[in-house]
Parts: structure tokens; sequence; C-alpha cells
């Protein structure tokens, strides 16, 4: 068993929780080998007192992300359990990346990273609380940014996708392809998604005997337009391995989401093999990670 301890920022108890489970897990005799993410070694030192055991550094930034693959294979695998401590927050990296982050830390060795989930069939978006805390729009995904009175939330998926991304090689640098990748991004909100993906939530989370007169009214131009979107994407994939070039680009990961799963929607996906070749290059793409 492994598991990845993070925050929104330093300062939020990572350390202290990390060696309260070590000296639990050493109390109640087993062996848990403790990591840290990035080149500390104050925490290591502490780490290795507390648990008995070497604690170990995974920098992917100094030693590159094939050996820390291989070190806490091997290291990990020679102990009951294995505990890594992130480095300052979640999603903090080399400059104003991501890169080196315990996000990535996490992507790159298969650990699962805590959330917050709200039940939007409970209504629990909608709460006086969410909606002046977290996001007056009432809806989520929101990324939190930060801790405490410090805490910044930032809602929309892709505006979070744009934040995380920055700078990386999802981003196209080049002026004319980087407003292509927003192209794409916007057409996923206006015209994609609204369709596509409000479909699949009607017919796989409410179930059609729920829906209102209302909303049973818009499932036949809902699946026209869901169907044109989709028509439009096959036709741009017939001479684009991605959205945007040759390359992965945000624009690629917006789509993807609601795409691989439209039929839960009741869209057809064999209907559209550009679409369907397209899918499996993104899932073949290094550090894949399917959708929970």
């Amino acid at each position: 068993m492994a598991c990845l301890i993070a925050a929104p920022s330093s300062g939020s108890g990572k350390t202290l929780l990390s060696l309260c489970l070590a000296a639990w897990a050493r109390a109640q005799g087993l062996g848990l080998q403790p990591f840290k993410v990035g080149p500390d070694y104050l925490d290591p030192q502490l780490l290795s007192r507390v648990s008995g055991h070497t604690c170990r550094n995974l920098d992917p930034l100094l030693c590159g992300p094939e050996w820390l693959e291989r070190c806490f294979s091997w290291h990990g695998s020679r102990a009951d359990l294995a505990l890594v401590e992130g480095v300052m927050g979640l999603f903090d990296g080399r400059g104003p990346s991501t890169e080196g982050s315990s996000a990535a830390v996490a992507a790159l060795l298969g650990l699962p990273l805590a959330t917050r989930a709200y039940d939007i069939i409970k209504g629990e978006t909608r709460t006086p609380e969410f909606l002046a805390q977290v996001n007056a729009n009432g809806r989520i995904p929101v990324l939190q940014i930060g801790a405490g009175a410090e805490a910044r939330f930032l809602p929309e998926s892709n505006a979070a996708c744009w934040y995380l991304a920055q700078p990386s090689a999802l981003v196209p640098q080049e002026r004319f392809a980087q407003a292509d990748m927003l192209r794409w991004m916007f057409f996923e909100q206006y015209n994609h998604e609204p369709n596509v993906a409000t479909l699949r939530f009607w017919r796989r989370f409410v179930g059609e005997a729920n829906l209102t007169e209302q909303q049973r009214g818009q499932i036949t131009a809902k699946h026209i337009a869901g169907c044109a979107a989709l028509d439009l994407m096959n036709r741009h994939l017939a001479d684009h391995a991605f959205f945007c070039g040759a390359a992965l680009s945000l624009a690629d990961i917006a789509l993807f989401a609601y795409t691989h799963v439209a039929e839960e929607g009741g869209f057809g996906l064999g209907d559209y093999p550009h679409i369907l070749a397209w899918i499996a290059r993104v899932q073949a793409t290094p550090g894949f990670v399917p959708m929970q």
C-alpha cells in the first residue's frame, strides 16, 4: 500500500502528518518506507529517524522520471507500506509550472490524490457556504490554490487546465497555435459540452424517467447538436493527429473527457472513425491516467 501526503501549500502540516503515520506504522510492527518529493534533506532525516528506514528522495527534475520510478519500486516493494511526503503545495513545481510537483510525481507513480467531492444531485454546490466561499456560480469543478486566508478558488475546468499547464508542452508557444488551441477549448464549452456532456449526465446519472418535461423536450435538439459537434471533430481529425497539429495540447484534454464516454449519452462513436483513432492516440500518451 502506498500513499502521497500533499497539501494546498507549504506550512500545512504535511511533515507532521507524515511523521505521525510513520510512528504509528512502527508501533504496529509494520515496515514503512518513507520518500520525500524534491531535494529536501531536513524532512528525510526526520522521516528516517521516526520510521527506522532510510528516507529516499524522489526528484524527477534532478534524477529523471525513469530513475524515480525505479527507486520507488525497488525500495517501496521491500516494505509493508510506502509513504511519500509531497513538496510545497500540491501543484507547486519548477517556476510557475507543475513540473516536479507532488501532483506530477503522484501521476508518474500512479498514486491516488485526495479531492473534495460535491454531490450536485443533492444540491451541495448550491448551499450558501459554497456560493459564498467557493463559486458564486454554483458549479464544479473548482481549483483551490493556496490555503486558509490566502486560498483562492478558480472555477471552470478549462480555466483550471490553463492555470495548471502554464508553462508546459501542453500549451503551444507559437502565437497562432496557442490561439487555435483556445478556439477548440471554446468550442468544447459552447458546442460540445452543452450537448454531449449534458445528455450523458441526464441519461446516466439522472435517468430519463426523472427528467422534467422541459428537459425531455430538449433531448432531440441536443442530440442533433451533439452529432454536429462530433462530426466537425471527426472531419478535422481526418487530417490531424491531434487538434492543434502533431502534439497533444490542452485542446485534446478538454475534448477527450466527454467525447470518449459519449456513447453513455446516446452517441454512436462507431460513426466517427477518426475520433476513435484520436481517442486511442490520447490513451497511448505516456502518463495517461484513465478517468475514474
